[in-house]
C-alpha cells in the first residue's frame, strides 16, 4: 500500500509542476532584453524629452542600477526584425520605478511621475505594458526610457530591469493557465485543511496538529503573494515588503516542515541539534545574498533536515515513505530547476505535500476514533468487573458477618461500618459513570475503601499523599484498582503493617504518580483484570501519550504512572 501511495504522490507532484512549467513558456515571437546602456539624467528646469546628444551611456550592470535614485536614463536595442517593426507590437516593461518611455523619439503613455526627489515622483507600476508604433528605416529600433525610483525600501541587490517585446496578443493576453493551476493547487490544500480541521473538531489536539495547520496555512500564502504581481500588479514601492513577506513564509516553511516531522513521527532531538538548525537558517538569512538565493537556501535546508528526520524515524514506513518521497523530490528539483522553483513549483511542491499530510492526518484521526471506541468498550467491560469484584459476594459477605459481630459487641463501629459502606457504593455508582474524576475523588473513594478493610480487621491501614496537583484528573478507579490489588496480593495485614504512599509531582508536560505499597508474593501480581483496566482506561484518555509501569522496589511495589498535562 504505502508503495501506491509514494507513486501516487510523486505523480501527482510531477504532473503538477510539468503542467506549471509547460504554462509559464514565453509565448512564441516574444524576446526578453535586459537594457543595454545607462546614465544618470542630468535635468534642469525641465525633463528632456531624449537623453542629451553628449550623454555619457555606460553598459548596463543591474546591481549598480539596484542603488539609483535617479533620474536616469536607460536604453534598449532590438533588432531590426523585430515585430515592433510591422506595428503589432508592444512591450512589458519591468522595472522599480516611475517611467517616461520614449519609442524613436516619440513618447509613450507615462508610468507614474519622474521626480527629481521623493516629493515629486509618483511611483509606477513594476510591470507596465505599452504598444509600440509602427517606425520606417533600417536601423535597429530603441527604446529610452528616463525614470527615477526615490521609493525603494528595502535595498536589493539588483535591479532586475528587464524588456519584454512581441505581438500585441502575447504581451497583453496574460496566460492565466498557470495561475489556473495554482488555484486548483491551493484550493485542494484548502479542501484538505478544512477536512483535517472537521476530522480534528470536539477532539483533543493530537501532536504535531497546530504545526501541520500552520505549515498548510504557509501553503495558502505563498501562491496569494506569488500571485498578487503578475495577477493585479502593484506601484513598485510595494515590492520590497512583498519579498520580504514570501522570505518570512520561506522562513516559516524551514521551520514548521521538520518540527512537524520530528512530532509526527516521534524523533527526540538534542537542544543542540535543533538550537544549531535555526542558527543555519539565520546564517542564511543575513549571509546569503538576493532573495531568490535565500530562498533556495532555506528550503534546501528544511528538506535535508526533512530526509534526516524520516530516514532517522521508525515504524509507520506505509506514512513516512510518500512523504520522503516528496522531500526528497523537492530536494532535486532546487539545482535542476534553480530560480525557478520558487516563482510556481514551490508553492505547487507545498500545496501537494500539505494536502497529503492533511489527509493522512485526518486518516490517522479516524483510525484512531476506531480504535479508541474499542477501548472504550473495552474500558467498560473491564470497569463493569471490577464494579462486580469490588462487591464480589466473598467480601461483602466477610464485611456483612463482621458487621453482624461488631452489631452485638461495638454498635459504634458497626454504626460507622455501614456508613462507610454506604459510601463505598455511592461513589463507585459515581465514578462509573463518569469519564474523568478529580485526584481527591479517587483518593476519597482509596481511603473509604481502606477504612472499610481496616475496620473489619480492627487495624488502621495509612494512605500517606505527597502532592500539590492542581487541576488533575484521572480516569475512574485507576488508584482504586491499584490499592484493590495489593490488598489482594499483598494482604491487608501487610498493607496495615506497610502503608500505602502515593507521590504526584509534574515533570515538564506531565503529572507523574507515583504509589508504593506492601510487595507481597503472588507470582502474577501486575497481569490481571485491574492492571487491564487501567491500561485500558489510560489508552482510552490519553492515546499514545501515557506510561503505566509496575514492579518490585526494594521492599515495596512501586506503581508509576505518567500522564499529560492539561495544559
Amino acid at each position: 500500500m504505502h508503495i501506491l501511495r509514494t507513486l501516487t504522490a510523486f505523480a501527482v507532484l510531477l504532473v503538477a509542476v510539468a503542467a506549471w512549467l509547460w504554462a509559464v513558456a514565453p509565448p512564441t515571437g516574444t524576446i526578453y532584453l535586459a537594457a543595454t546602456d545607462m546614465a544618470p539624467a542630468r535635468i534642469g528646469d525641465g525633463f528632456p524629452a531624449t537623453p542629451p546628444r553628449d550623454i555619457a551611456w555606460q553598459a548596463l550592470d543591474q546591481r549598480a542600477l539596484a542603488g539609483w535614485r535617479g533620474p536616469y536614463w536607460l536604453r534598449w536595442q532590438l533588432p531590426a526584425a523585430s515585430a515592433a517593426r510591422t506595428g503589432d507590437a508592444a512591450v512589458r516593461l519591468s522595472l522599480r520605478a516611475a517611467s517616461q518611455p520614449y519609442w524613436h523619439g516619440q513618447p509613450l503613455p507615462p508610468n507614474g511621475v519622474v521626480g527629481r526627489t521623493a516629493a515629486q515622483e509618483r511611483p509606477g507600476q513594476i510591470d507596465v505594458l505599452r504598444m509600440l508604433p509602427a517606425v520606417a528605416g533600417t536601423a535597429d529600433d530603441a527604446l529610452v526610457v528616463l525614470a527615477s525610483s526615490q521609493h525603494q525600501w528595502p535595498r536589493l541587490a539588483s535591479a532586475d530591469a528587464v524588456l519584454a517585446v512581441g505581438p500585441i496578443a502575447s504581451i497583453y493576453g496574460y496566460r492565466l493557465t498557470p495561475w489556473l493551476i495554482a488555484a486548483f493547487a491551493g484550493g485542494a490544500l484548502g479542501a484538505a485543511c478544512l477536512y483535517f480541521l472537521a476530522a480534528q473538531r470536539g477532539r483533543a489536539p493530537v501532536p504535531g496538529a497546530r504545526l501541520l495547520l500552520a505549515l498548510g496555512a504557509v501553503g495558502l500564502a505563498l501562491p496569494v503573494l506569488e500571485g498578487w504581481r503578475p495577477l493585479l500588479g502593484y506601484a513598485y514601492p510595494w515590492h520590497g515588503p512583498r519579498l520580504l513577506a514570501l522570505q518570512a513564509l520561506h522562513l516559516a516553511a524551514a521551520v514548521l516542515l521538520p518540527a512537524y516531522l520530528a512530532r509526527r513521527f516521534g524523533v527526540a532531538l538534542p537542544a543542540s541539534v535543533r538550537i544549531g538548525y535555526l542558527a543555519a537558517l539565520l546564517v542564511v538569512i543575513a549571509w546569503v545574498p538576493g532573495f531568490d538565493n535565500r530562498g533556495a537556501a532555506l528550503l534546501l535546508l528544511s528538506l535535508l533536515g526533512s530526509v534526516a528526520l524520516l530516514l532517522r524515524a521508525r515504524g509507520e514506513r506505509e506514512e513516512r515513505w510518500p512523504i520522503l518521497a516528496l522531500v526528497v523530490a523537492g530536494a532535486l528539483a532546487i539545482p535542476l530547476l534553480g530560480g525557478v522553483f520558487l516563482d510556481g513549483p514551490y508553492f505547487l511542491f507545498l500545496a501537494v505535500l500539505m494536502g497529503f499530510l492533511l489527509v493522512r492526518h485526518a486518516a490517522q484521526l479516524r483510525a484512531l476514533d476506531q480504535h479508541n471506541a474499542l477501548l472504550r468498550e473495552e474500558r467498560a467491560r473491564l470497569a463493569l468487573q471490577l464494579l462486580q469484584r469490588g462487591i464480589q459476594p466473598h467480601w461483602l459477605m466477610n464485611t456483612l458477618t463482621c458487621l453482624q459481630e461488631l452489631i452485638e459487641q461495638a454498635p459504634l463501629r458497626a454504626s460507622r461500618l455501614v456508613e462507610a459502606l454506604a459510601e463505598q457504593f455511592d461513589r463507585l455508582r459515581d465514578s462509573s459513570s463518569q469519564s474523568s474524576v478529580t485526584l481527591d475523588d479517587e483518593l476519597a473513594l482509596c481511603r473509604n475503601h481502606l477504612d472499610i478493610v481496616g475496620m473489619a480487621m480492627e487495624q488502621h491501614i495509612g494512605f500517606e499523599v505527597e502532592a500539590d496537583p492542581a487541576g488533575l484528573w484521572l480516569p475512574p478507579g485507576v488508584l482504586h484498582a491499584q490499592v484493590e490489588n495489593a490488598l489482594t496480593h499483598a494482604g491487608a495485614p501487610a498493607c496495615a503493617q506497610h502503608p500505602f504512599r502515593l507521590r504526584v509531582q509534574r515533570n515538564g508536560p506531565c503529572w507523574v504518580l507515583e504509589l508504593r505499597s506492601a510487595q507481597g508474593v503472588a507470582a502474577h501480581r501486575g497481569r490481571g483484570t485491574g492492571t487491564a483496566y487501567i491500561e485500558a482506561s489510560l489508552a482510552a484518555a490519553w492515546p499514545g501519550r501515557w506510561q503505566f509501569v509496575q514492579g518490585p522496589d526494594g521492599a515495596d511495589w512501586c506503581s508509576r504512572m505518567e500522564l499529560p498535562c492539561a495544559s
